[in-house]
């Protein structure tokens, strides 16, 4: 649905309040006849504003005069109204000449709020143009009307000054209203403006978890399926030679080769399923590094130890993710090239940064050699940018690995 403008907004205030006033004055005009039978309805007061709700309601005057259309028919209402002030000064002393005159005066209070109505609203619709519009026109009408009535000295001479003030009234409230407005509308489209970077920069980091996801299959892919139908690759072109000169060998051959299979099989249902599970939305990030290293343990016979110290921080969804990844990809590691008999992690969460260490006992490895398409060091490398932490890993031939990633938050 489509927003309502400024012009729209006010012309259903204006319609409203304009059926409203010539509602009052109909149930006036009756309490009026109800009091004094003899009186002679002066009905004729409601035609101007019944015309002016016209002229905003009808869709054919919009159509004609364009986003003026409410414009003309503020100002009408202007018109209509200050000229309608008139007769309080005339016909009120002659049909209640017992009353005082500061009760009089006080009759043409009522007219003039209501004369702020139409300004307040070409403010809000128009801006300050609709403002210094507004407020001209009817301090015009109003001064004029003033003037002939100090003219025919039906007012006191010391009412001048409460023109003056009311005049200031005229041109002040309108110009607050379009000010606010003009405001608002300004920190509405800063704001709208803000959602919209907000929508596509939400975009993009989708679009690079969906990358960045599709590299690690990558890589889980290379580790599992691709590596081990390499090996069957391998066992399956001796066994193609074996079987001519070593039937004997063929068959240790075959027996590899069926290892191979059921391990790489092993492995992909594993990399399936990491897939589709997502253990730190359900149990943590502590509950799912339990739960992995108790996978660990149950598929390998490795033993593991999980140390938690501190309370567990209340951590982005994206930290969260990206520290749980990291400690699988490193117990993924240990798991193919370890031959680990211990692992250990430990997470540390403190008032400003958390810890993540992952120890093994295993076999080592000398980081000296490690090449660029070593996926699983880059994977925990990039995951640890992604969440702009920083990750070490330290390892020696025979003294196991130690990779230690630090979130400072």
């Amino acid at each position: 649905m489509a927003k309502p403008t400024p012009i729209r907004e006010a012309q259903r205030v204006f319609v409203v309040t304009t059926l409203a006033r010539a509602a009052t004055i109909a149930v006036g005009h009756v309490l009026a006849l109800a009091l004094r039978p003899d009186a002679r309805p002066a009905l004729m007061a409601l035609v101007p504003t019944l015309l002016v709700a016209a002229v905003a309601a009808v869709p054919w005057f919009e159509k004609v005069l364009g986003e003026r259309f409410l414009a003309v028919a503020l100002s009408l209402d202007v018109l209509a109204m200050s000229l309608q002030m008139v007769p309080l000064f005339f016909h009120r002393p002659a049909l209640f000449p017992e009353l005082d005159q500061r009760l009089l005066e006080s009759a043409f209070v009522e007219p003039f709020l209501l004369l702020l109505i139409p300004l307040v609203l070409l403010a809000w619709a128009y801006g300050r143009r609709g403002a210094l519009w507004g407020a001209t026109w009817a301090t015009f009408l109003h001064l004029s009307t003033g003037f002939w009535t100090l003219h025919l000295d039906l007012l006191e001479q010391g009412s001048l000054l409460r023109e003056i003030l009311r005049t200031i009234l005229l041109y002040a409230v309108p110009f607050i209203v379009s000010t606010l407005a003009e405001r608002e509308r300004g920190q509405l489209g800063e704001l709208e403006a803000a959602n919209a970077r907000l929508r596509r920069h939400t975009a993009t980091v989708e679009q690079l978890a969906v990358s960045r996801e599709r590299n690690r299959l990558a890589r889980d892919l290379h580790d599992t399926l691709a590596h081990s139908l390499a090996g069957l690759t391998v066992q399956l072109e001796a066994l193609r030679k074996l079987l001519v000169h070593d039937p004997a060998a063929a068959q240790d051959a075959v027996d590899e080769a069926v290892s191979l299979a059921r391990r790489g099989l092993e492995e992909s249902r594993q990399a399936i399923s990491a897939l589709r599970a997502d253990p730190v939305t359900t149990l943590g990030l502590v509950g799912a590094m339990r739960g992995e290293l108790q996978a660990l343990e149950a598929r390998v016979g490795v033993s593991t130890a999980l140390g938690v110290a501190g309370q567990e921080a209340d951590l982005t969804d994206e930290e969260a993710h990206g520290l749980f990844r990291i400690a699988d990809e490193a117990l993924t590691n240990v798991e193919r090239h370890a031959s680990a008999s211990h692992v250990a992690v430990r997470l540390a969460f403190g008032a400003d940064r958390i810890d993540l260490t992952i120890h093994d006992d295993g076999v080592g490895f000398d980081q000296g050699t490690v090449t660029a398409d070593h996926y699983g060091l880059m994977g925990m490398q990039e995951r640890a940018a992604m969440i702009q932490a920083t990750l070490e890993v330290h390892s020696h031939p025979g003294h196991g690995t130690e990779v230690c990633c630090t979130l400072v938050r």
